[in-house]
């Protein structure tokens, strides 16, 4: 694995991901072991410091890095790592929903720190994914002139709770709406084997498998190639912390049947396919710690039976010894989040309520 040196790439780099802004200063260090070292303390546009769940307004990274998983080009996923130099917590794995890459976790579309910053802050290994359906993924040869698609530009406002309609932001919403050129900029295009289309609604051309798309209904499908390529992530940097979004639920709960022994636990943002079956829940996610998160406008949204899937898992796991929890925001008089709360303007509160369950559940089940 190759450490973090100061190039001016690299430099550059730091500071996109880690959320720097107007105003970035960076200091070398040297380690004991002579290893070069970051810290990049961001502010944002205002002039304010972004301060992290700690108070700290910077973070030091001892390696920053970017890797593959998966047996070839037509398969691989694309790993970006962020380990902090303090660090005494189990890694986390952060998945993104369908048609999602790993920069939703890593900065915002209004140029603020994203969620893989706030939890290195706190002291987590982060690795975020690239999945192995999107051309950010890499394209082997023979797929050079494959088929892409990419989500509709309208149709996310109202299915991702952006707003009511197109261009039309929810009054409370929490979504940065006046950077929604620049989110749009950075949605990946996803490799199909089909024909391609201008929404990934329809999933079941992807490369890779089926899948199902981030915002509304469905059946339960899982692409089969993520599944391995997390387990061998998991094999080599784990066991860890799973974070999924959305359709990325299915990849890790699939995981998680198939090794759960390499999951410490699952932080599920408005996710598909919260296991039910009572069985399977009383033999594997009994075990893991569980937390399920929600954001805001679930009605219009078509999230409420979803909502009411998790809660079904919740219960069953509190039921059989285990540790489940929903975070309805909500119900926490935090409104207006959309499908998409790692962007969203008040990004920072939500990852320091899911630092502070982590927190919780390390001393009520000793699960680190």
């Amino acid at each position: 694995m190759k450490k973090i040196s100061l190039t001016f790439t690299t430099f550059m780099t730091a500071l996109i991901v880690l959320g720097a802004c107007t105003n970035t200063s960076a200091e070398e260090e040297e380690t004991e072991d002579n290893q070069t070292i970051e810290k990049i303390s961001p502010t944002n546009t205002s002039g304010s410091s972004d301060a992290g769940a700690g108070g700290e307004d910077s973070v030091t990274l001892k390696e920053m890095d970017n890797f593959y998983v998966g047996d070839s080009q037509d398969t691989q996923s694309l790993i970006h790592s962020f380990i902090p130099h303090e660090s005494a917590n189990t890694p986390v794995v952060m998945v993104p929903g369908l048609g999602l890459g790993a920069n939703i976790y890593e900065s915002t579309p209004d140029h603020r720190n994203g969620w893989a910053y706030y939890f290195a802050q706190a002291g987590y290994p982060v690795y975020t994914v690239d999945t192995s359906d999107l051309a950010s993924a890499g394209l082997s040869e023979s797929e050079s002139s494959t088929s892409m698609s990419k989500w509709d530009s309208q149709s996310i406002w109202q299915r991702w709770g952006l707003g009511s309609a197109s261009d039309e932001p929810y009054p409370d919403g929490q979504f940065p709406a006046d950077s929604f050129e620049q989110f749009y900029a950075s949605i990946p295009m996803q490799i199909s084997t089909g024909g391609g289309s201008d929404s990934t609604g329809n999933s079941e051309n992807v490369r890779g498998g089926k899948g199902q798309d981030a915002g509304g209904g469905g059946t339960s499908r899982v692409n089969p190639q993520e599944v391995d390529n997390m387990i061998s992530l998991l094999e080599d940097k784990g066991p860890a912390l799973l974070m999924v979004h959305s359709m990325g639920g299915e990849i890790g709960y699939e995981v998680a049947r198939q090794r759960p022994d390499l999951v410490k636990g699952l932080i599920a943002i408005e996710p598909v396919g919260s296991p039910t079956d009572e069985e399977e829940v009383e033999d594997t996610f009994a075990e893991i710690p569980y937390l399920a998160v929600y954001g805001d406008y679930l009605e219009s949204r078509n999230q409420v039976s979803r909502l009411e899937a998790v809660q079904t898992t919740v219960d069953m796991i509190n039921e059989n010894g285990g540790t489940g929890e929903v975070l309805e925001l909500t119900e926490e008089g935090i409104n207006g989040n959309s499908h998409l709360l790692m962007v969203d303007k008040n990004n920072h509160e939500i990852s320091s309520q899911i630092i502070d369950w982590l927190d919780r559940v390390e001393i009520e089940s000793g699960f680190k």
